[in-house]
């Protein structure tokens, strides 16, 4: 994608001289900058701006500049635009860096380009966007080869499309950087695990000029002894990454959080020019058990989205595949039906930019503008996010009354361990099948002349259409029942919460169901941290639990690949989950015997990729019993783990 390394790049530079900055704070063009339409047909060019697609830069408020091609529509005139720095005088450095703040959002085909010249003529490609960029990525170049000791120094953004989502870019810096500088820019550890080992990773980055051969790092858990490794043959260009892991893992014996603290210190075996930027905290809350993991699927849909037909035959097919998945249907987003009520809006609002969209647990996920994400990646978010641990259950009972159509719903929140957050339940009274007459009810449909379609031929808009999985009220308000869980959980500890609603008369209870679930919640999305955490769905007179596995502390075999080896549910009916996570590409293989040690099951070696995998193995056949699970790396025991089959 480029010739330069790319990093993240935290803002506040030490032991540096700054050469020239631009955070585009004048309302006119910069003196001396050009805003250049390449195409010379009137495609477009840059726009200065102080608000536009929620651009999150250090100074967007002060004005940045966009090249906006979602805005200016399909018109048939592919663009390409640039945006010319004035020259830059960098004659008196023999080191130059570029440092600035963009947003790339791409639809297709668009590109962002960044090139340098001397002359204003000849330009040297130094850096591409073509995949949507972090809100806002800080992008850190070495201009060392191009500009160093010229006194005439070009910056050229080029952005290339068509009808393509758009490029911001803000906060330009040219600066000389220190001789060495390591900085520790990334931890890669899970927010929930099970009881294990888990071995402390992440990212360093050179900040630098001088090449980084050699350097330390060190971690404390919860500020106790230090852990330190020295890391050596290196060869960490300037401003390039190096992957770190630590082979001291941090045991994790006991529900609690462990609190992490990692240092780089003496690259080269010399003093660090800026030890504000050597240190990252990290947090791993160890859970006393794995729960069931349910996922919230929250579709944004309205009768005038002409596109939403096509969203829920995507939501129907995850639906019939996944018995986790848990889809209700908010009436807001792009527009108003007669479904719309003021939950399905203040929701919408605050997470979804169009329809059809969808909240995946609620999540904020990389790269993504909103926490509502368009269909073509919805599978791959819900099948991620149920693999991913949860530190509670959620239970619940609901009993409803025919007469005065009031249902009473009591949930049951079960956290498994000290988990600190603003954290709320909640239940939508949620109706299937739901048809009516009029625009409000009749779905447009974008699909009727689509040959193969399923919804070619059925008309535009569709009469009669049956709308699933209708919210029709949020029990606890739109943003939950606040006062029920402590700011600091307590492991082991149940919530409780009843609600009450009088189901309207308009709406058939035979077709209601209620979805309860657990949330964090904060007032802004950008913080990403709105996370649902479980969910059930049940009838309206009936109940819904989980099961929670209690977790054993597994001890590893010293220097072998395996970092993490778990089981859940343990009692197990059906189907036990195996929870892996390998440090390096190997393989592995699987032995389970009985209380006998007769063999019931075995998987042959298979080759495992470094990070996290989750198996499966089929117990329906297995007896009652108590069973025993051994992996294997080269034929040596690494774990040996205890299960029991209850059905």
């Amino acid at each position: 994608m480029t010739s330069l390394m790319v990093t993240a790049f935290t803002i506040g530079l030490f032991a540096q001289a700054t050469i020239y900055t631009q955070n585009f704070s004048s309302t006119s063009l910069p003196s001396g900058w050009q805003n250049v339409d390449e195409t010379g047909n009137g495609a477009g060019t840059w726009t200065r701006k102080t608000s536009a697609h929620g651009f999150a830069s250090t100074s967007a408020a002060n004005g940045f500049y966009i090249f906006d091609s979602d805005l200016l529509g399909n018109d048939s005139k592919p663009e390409n635009a640039s945006l010319i720095s004035a020259a830059i005088n960098c004659s008196a450095n023999s080191h130059v860096a570029l440092q600035f703040e963009h947003y790339f959002q791409q639809f297709q085909s668009s590109s962002g380009t960044v090139f340098v010249s001397t002359d204003n003529s000849n330009w040297t490609q130094i850096y591409q966007a073509n995949s949507t960029s972090p809100n806002p990525e800080t992008v850190t170049l070495n201009l060392t080869p191009y500009a160093a000791n010229q006194a005439t120094v070009y910056l050229k953004f080029n952005y290339s499309g068509n009808y393509d989502y758009w490029w911001a870019i803000d906060d330009i810096k040219l600066f000389e950087p220190a001789a060495l500088d390591i900085a520790v820019t990334a931890l890669d550890v899970p927010k929930y695990a099970s009881l294990s080992n888990e071995f402390v990773s992440g990212v360093v980055t050179n900040k630098g000029y001088n090449t980084i051969n050699s350097f330390d790092l060190t971690y404390t858990v919860n500020g106790g002894a230090q852990v330190s490794q020295s890391f050596q043959g290196l060869n960490i260009g300037a401003f390039e990454t190096y992957s770190f892991q630590f082979t001291q893992p941090v045991q994790m014996q006991t529900p609690q959080l462990y609190a992490l603290n990692v240092t780089a210190i003496g690259p080269n075996g010399n003093t660090d020019a800026d030890p504000s930027n050597n240190v990252k905290d990290g947090e791993i809350n160890a859970l006393s058990a794995i729960a069931d993991k349910n996922v919230l699927f929250e579709e944004f849909t309205t009768t005038p989205c002409g596109y939403c037909p096509d969203g829920h035959l995507v939501s129907k097919d995850m639906e019939d595949q996944y018995s986790y998945y848990i889809p209700v249907n908010l009436h807001a987003g792009f527009g108003t039906d007669g479904m719309t009520n003021a939950d399905a809006t203040a929701i919408a609002n605050a997470f979804a930019d169009g329809a059809p969209t969808a909240c995946v647990d609620r999540i904020l996920y990389d790269g993504q503008e909103r926490v509502a994400i368009s269909r073509n990646i919805w599978e791959d978010k819900v099948v991620e996010r149920h693999t991913q641990l949860s530190p509670a259950t959620i239970a619940a009972t609901s009993s409803y009354n025919s007469n005065t159509r009031e249902v009473t719903v009591n949930l049951t929140a079960k956290f498994f361990g000290a988990i600190t957050g603003n954290f709320r339940v909640n239940a939508y009274l949620v109706e299937d099948s739901v048809t009516g007459t009029g625009s409000g009810y009749n779905q447009t449909n974008y699909y009727n002349t689509t040959a193969g379609h399923p919804m070619n031929g059925l008309g535009n808009p569709i009469v009669g259409y049956v709308h699933r999985h209708v919210v029709r009220k949020a029990l606890g308000g739109s943003w939950g029942s606040t006062g029920v869980i402590p700011a600091t959980t307590a492991d082991q500890t149940e919530y409780t919460k009843t609600l009450t609603y009088t189901i309207p008369a308009g709406n058939n209870a035979d077709r209601c169901k209620i979805v309860a679930f657990i949330h964090e919640y904060n007032a802004s999305p950008s913080t990403g941290k709105n996370e649902v955490l479980n969910a059930v769905a049940l009838p309206l007179d009936g109940s819904a639990s989980q099961n929670a596995t209690p977790a054993v502390y597994s001890t590893i075999a010293e220097n072998s690949s395996v970092n993490k080896f778990a089981l859940y549910p343990n009692p197990v009916s059906n189907l036990l989950n195996i929870d892996l996570n390998v440090n390096s590409d190997t393989k592995l293989s699987f032995d389970v015997t009985n209380i006998l040690g007769q063999q019931v099951y075995s998987l042959q070696p298979a080759n495992f990729e470094n990070g996290n995998t989750k198996l499966q193995i089929s117990t329906a056949n297995f007896d009652n019993g108590v069973y025993f699970i051994s992996v294997k790396e080269n034929g040596s025991v690494l774990s040996t783990s205890k299960f029991v089959v209850s059905k």
